[in-house]
């Protein structure tokens, strides 16, 4: 009997298929089986991924089964300090903290110098979390700042354009802090662009680019935290957009209490001796009491008590290392109440000037 040449041909494809099919199940099987071995990707505290952002906010969440933590009160007079030297009300880092790892835009309000920027900067080293600071103040050009600008190029008798996207762009699609600092200095036409980057949008708009257009999501746990010093004696200064105040929880910041910028005062100049640095408080004091009744036109902030500090270790008199400061920035009317306030800083019946007080809370 004669074989078909046809059904053996057959025959012989289906074997074909199947051998295939049969090894490219073995092959998946054993890539999966590969995948599953895998060790488990490392935490990286300067730079983490998503995931540890997901740990994070986890490890700062109440468990399951568990009660919500009892936060300290906002209002709380207790201090903690944070990398060291910095000091922070405990109810203040509780917010701060609470935002960051849920991603709650916020907007901290308060005087100059009272450490908006600088309480940041150590809460994000204090949680392993990576912080980019752009100085909205000097964005005169907020498209090319935010979204990029084209660069043009002429190669053998040849133009083109290249649309170069911004540093912004990119650190907003990777996971940290994003720090807009002194938004109240920036020019109004920036709010148009971060107007759908802070609301449920979550993207910056890219019709600049001409080429791809397509809008740049925000990264899930990136988060954006502002800062802004409001008032008639902080020149370049803007009134904030009501639009823009909506997209964050706003939070005021205190100056710190006398016996806490003490404190502050004694860790970063360890060296000067406890009489005088309570005379520095005092006169400090004095100018920050009579500035908030408007008997003068000027106050110092805690980076210029830190300055008259540098210079009394340098071995500057306390009278000279204030006169520098104040005649700097209140003129001869620094000067003059200077003087004045100089021969009537004597210490008060509260103030402590034992050594439990440079002692941390």
């Amino acid at each position: 009997m004669e074989s078909n040449p046809h059904t053996e041909t057959r025959l012989t494809e289906e074997a074909l298929k199947r051998k295939l099919k049969e090894r490219l199940e073995a092959m998946s099987a054993t890539k999966k089986k590969t995948v599953s071995k895998a060790p488990p990707k490392p935490f990286v505290k300067e730079a983490p991924t998503a995931d540890d952002m997901l740990e994070l906010i986890k490890a700062s969440g109440p468990a399951a089964d568990a009660k919500p933590e009892v936060k300290p009160p906002f209002t709380s007079t207790k201090y903690i300090k944070l990398n060291g030297y910095f000091r922070v009300s405990e109810g203040v880092y509780a917010i701060l903290k609470r935002n960051i790892v849920r991603s709650v835009n916020t907007l901290l309000l308060g005087p100059t110098g009272v450490g908006k920027t600088e309480l940041v900067s150590n809460i994000a080293k204090d949680l392993g979390v990576p912080l980019t600071i752009f100085d909205m103040g000097t964005m005169t050009d907020p498209i090319m700042s935010l979204v990029g600008n084209h660069v043009i190029k002429m190669q053998d008798g040849v133009t083109t354009s290249t649309f170069v996207k911004s540093r912004f762009s990119d650190v907003i699609q990777q996971p940290g802090i994003v720090m807009l600092d002194e938004i109240s200095r920036a020019v109004v036409t920036s709010n148009n662009l971060l107007f759908p980057c802070l609301d449920f949008r979550r993207e910056l708009p890219m019709e600049y680019c001409f080429d791809d257009v397509q809008p740049i999501k925000v990264h899930p746990q990136c988060v954006f935290i502002a800062t802004a010093n409001l008032g008639g004696q902080y020149t370049g200064t803007h009134k904030l957009d009501r639009a823009l105040l909506d997209r964050f929880m706003i939070v005021e910041i205190d100056p710190l209490s006398d016996k806490e910028v003490r404190k502050a005062i004694n860790t970063h100049c360890p060296s000067i001796e406890s009489d005088k640095l309570s005379k520095m408080i005092r006169v400090y004091s004095g100018i920050n009491k009579a500035h908030n009744e408007f008997t003068v036109s000027f106050n110092l902030s805690i980076r210029h008590l830190k300055m008259i500090g540098e210079l009394v270790e340098d071995g500057f008199t306390l009278y000279d290392a204030f006169y520098i400061i104040c005649k700097g920035i209140g003129g001869t009317e620094g000067a003059k109440f200077l003087e004045t306030l100089f021969d009537t800083a004597k210490p008060t019946s509260d103030e402590t000037t034992k050594d439990d007080d440079e002692e941390d809370c």
